[in-house]
């Protein structure tokens, strides 16, 4: 049995990919435990398959847990599946299979983040628990997104399927999920757990960004989870 500490944590961001907003979290963690984000490069667009590699090859040195929030779940699911390292995987308002119907694919074409409004990307983010630092930083950072980038990994959304990769994990897994997550929603947790019946899942009163929003709560269950890691 190793020594809880002794397992580190990798953090993989949503859909911004800047991990910008799970500073607060990681500080927490690093209490305990190595605790770093990988974030993803701003400059080029690439798909899950260029970011998965881009990944493996940062992957902290001995065991480690992996946390894939929202957009990165599937890369999560990859690395656990595929890196025998991997202690533990943890699944954060994510999905094995994208969590809206296809037919909704050609939105992601024309998907623009500046076309919406303000208070409905913090109603279907952060619900009636994100504070005004908060939105604001997340509206500062979703003003910086290169538009190219947002489409390619909306698209990339839409046509995931982990399912499998899911099944052949053998490791503990973890998944946190927001009562009032309007993004990601029961059904996509539905998937999870009918794929993986021994995942553990704690339920927060939260909306997609239970990470940000819930932070401390957040912080205590991973870190519990953790220390049950061998």
């Amino acid at each position: 049995m190793s020594a809880p500490g002794n397992i580190s944590i990798l953090l993989l961001p949503g859909m911004d990919g800047t991990g910008e907003l799970l500073t607060e979290l990681v500080d927490q963690l690093s209490l305990l435990r190595s605790a770093q984000i990988i974030s993803f490069p701003a400059n080029r667009s690439l798909g899950y398959d260029d970011l998965i590699a881009f990944v493996a090859e940062r992957t902290p040195k001995g065991r480690f847990a992996v946390l894939g929030e929202s957009f990165s779940g599937p890369i999560a699911i990859e690395i656990a599946a595929t890196d025998s390292r991997v202690a533990g995987l943890i699944l954060a308002s994510s999905f094995a299979r994208h969590p809206i119907p296809s037919l909704f694919a050609p939105v992601a074409n024309v998907l623009d983040l500046r076309w919406m409004p303000t208070k409905l990307i913090e109603a279907a983010l952060l619900g009636s628990t994100g504070t005004p630092e908060l939105k604001d930083r997340l509206s500062k950072l979703l003003a910086r997104l290169p538009r190219e980038i947002i489409r390619t990994r909306a698209s990339e959304v839409l046509r995931v399927d982990k399912r499998n990769r899911l099944r052949q994990i053998t490791c503990p897994i973890l998944c946190l999920h927001g009562r009032f997550d309007r993004l990601v929603g029961r059904q996509c947790l539905e998937e999870i757990t009918l794929a993986q019946p021994r995942c553990q899942v704690q339920w927060f009163d939260a909306s997609h960004m239970l990470l940000e929003t819930h932070t401390d709560a957040a912080a205590d269950a991973i870190s519990e989870f953790c220390n049950r890691l061998s």
